[in-house]
This record gives structure tokens, C-alpha cells and sequence, in this order.
């Protein structure tokens, strides 16, 4: 797809929405190096009354997603987030902050389960929810075991290899994603139904055992945020956008496979982030 095809596609989901709209598609975890750009374009733009952000991500960072709605607030008068795919985890908790979300057949939230550094392969970013679930699995085997001495044993070397202060820094992720979930639903999207905002991020950030866990748009309904069900024309246009996006990126993809390796990965970030916003 061409660049004014999904210009042209854009421009009729505005006029469908009546709102301004921005797109944040990416593969790689949602962190801080979105506001900048974010940012320049928000101003850019100006002050709307209404910003739809199609997102698709497989989360990130905690932090990050209450940045993101901040800032893009200050721009507008309500806020909206379109999801044609996947908005997972950290993306889940920006999802909060909207004033409804926009979902369609296929579309998918997650529970919310920020990343964090590996506690032993520091390059490798895994779900905080698992270095937790190992730590209650470790604690039961000794605590359940016919012969806590020997359960002992066998685990002290699986500890011995954790830093407390990064399992003290894990835990507080854990309780930073709960609060965050909780003041972004207070604040915009249960701003008008406060009773059920203690059940929803207890459900996002507790009920929910696997990462990948998808969320349609019927659950998202029946646990209590504000959903708008995507159809005819309006789906036709948001998954059209979607898969223009898809496209470039995997065109994108095969460009840097084909450069040296010492060439790519700054050209290919770079490109990628101008496809954002």
C-alpha cells in the first residue's frame, strides 16, 4: 500500500470519527522514546476536540502509558483509542486513560503485565507477572514440601542468583501497575461509574494468568470499560489502515535483511518512528 493510500485512509476515519487522528504501530516495546515525536506532532496540530490514536503493541514499560495520556490530553477535550489488533499489556493500561475504546472482530486487549529486565539475561525483557508466579511457585514448594530441609536446598541456588533489589523493583512494578491502572480509570474512562473501578484493575492486573491472554471485545464489555464495537464501513476503513501498516512494516523488514548489518539498525529505528506518529 501506498503512503497516500493510507493517507487517504486516515483522512476518511477522521471525517467517520470526527476527530483528529494519530497512529502508533510498532513491534518493539512502548517506552519513552514515543514522546518526543509524539509530542512534536500533538503540537504540530494543535489543540482538537477529539484525538483517536489507532494503536497497535504488544506493551512495554510501566511508565509510559500514563505519560502518553497526559501528554496527548493536553490537547484535546476527549480522547479515544482505536484498536484494529493488538494492544496488549502496558498498551492495555493506555487503553484506561481513553474515554472509550474502539474495538473490532479481531481486536485484543491483555491483561495488564508491564516488561522488565530478565533478572540473570539483562537484555532480555519478560513479563514481571512471571518472576512473581516463580517466586510464589518456590515459596509453596518449601512451604508444601514433605521435607522443607531438602525443598530448601534445592532452591537457595535457584535464589542465590536473584538481586533483592531487583526483586524489591519488580514488586514495585507490580504495585505501580495497579495504581496507575486504577487512577487512569478513576480519572477518564470510569470517570462516571467509580463502583467498578477497584474490580476492573483487580481483574486487568490479577485475574488473568497468561500474558498473552486475549481480551476481546465482548470481555472488554462485560469487565466494565467503555467499548465501541467497530462495524461496516467504519471496521472496513480501521482494518484497511491496519493492514497498510503491516505492510510497510514488513517491506521495511526485508530492506534491512538485505543492508549490511553495520548500516541498518539506525536507517530502520529511525524509518519506524516515523511511521508512528
Amino acid at each position: 500500500m501506498k503512503a497516500e493510500e493510507r493517507v487517504t485512509l486516515i483522512e476518511r476515519l477522521e471525517k467517520l470519527r470526527n476527530s483528529k487522528v494519530l497512529v502508533y504501530f510498532s513491534y518493539t516495546p512502548l517506552n519513552d522514546t514515543i514522546l518526543v515525536p509524539l509530542y512534536k506532532e500533538l503540537k504540530e496540530n494543535g489543540h482538537t476536540k477529539k484525538i483517536d490514536l489507532v494503536l497497535h503493541s504488544y506493551g512495554g514499560a510501566v511508565d509510559t502509558p500514563f505519560k502518553v495520556v497526559t501528554l496527548i490530553r493536553e490537547f484535546c477535550d476527549e480522547f479515544a483509542v482505536i484498536v484494529p489488533f493488538v494492544a496488549k499489556s502496558a498498551a492495555s493500561m493506555l487503553v484506561l486513560g481513553a474515554d472509550e475504546v474502539v474495538m473490532g472482530p479481531i481486536s485484543e486487549l491483555g491483561p495488564i503485565d508491564p516488561l522488565v529486565k530478565h533478572p540473570v539475561y539483562k537484555d532480555i525483557l519478560i513479563p514481571v507477572q512471571v518472576v512473581w508466579h516463580c517466586l510464589d511457585y518456590l515459596q509453596r514448594s518449601i512451604s508444601n514440601s514433605p521435607d522443607p530441609e531438602v525443598a530448601s536446598f534445592m532452591v537457595t541456588p535457584i535464589l542465590d542468583k536473584l538481586d533483592p533489589w531487583l526483586i524489591g523493583d519488580y514488586y514495585k512494578t507490580l504495585k505501580a501497575s495497579k495504581q496507575y491502572a486504577e487512577t487512569l480509570l478513576s480519572r477518564y474512562m470510569l470517570k462516571n461509574d467509580p463502583e467498578r473501578v477497584q474490580n476492573v484493575t483487580q481483574a486487568l492486573t490479577e485475574k488473568y494468568f497468561s500474558h498473552g491472554y486475549p481480551i476481546g471485545c465482548r470481555e472488554a464489555k462485560d469487565l466494565g470499560l467503555i467499548v465501541t464495537e467497530a462495524q461496516g464501513e467504519l471496521w472496513d476503513v480501521i482494518w484497511k489502515l491496519y493492514l497498510g501498516y503491516e505492510e510497510l512494516f514488513k517491506e521495511m523488514e526485508i530492506e534491512r535483511e538485505m543492508e549490511p548489518k553495520c548500516q541498518t539498525s539506525g536507517v530502520y529505528r529511525s524509518r519506524i518512528k516515523r511511521t508512528c506518529f
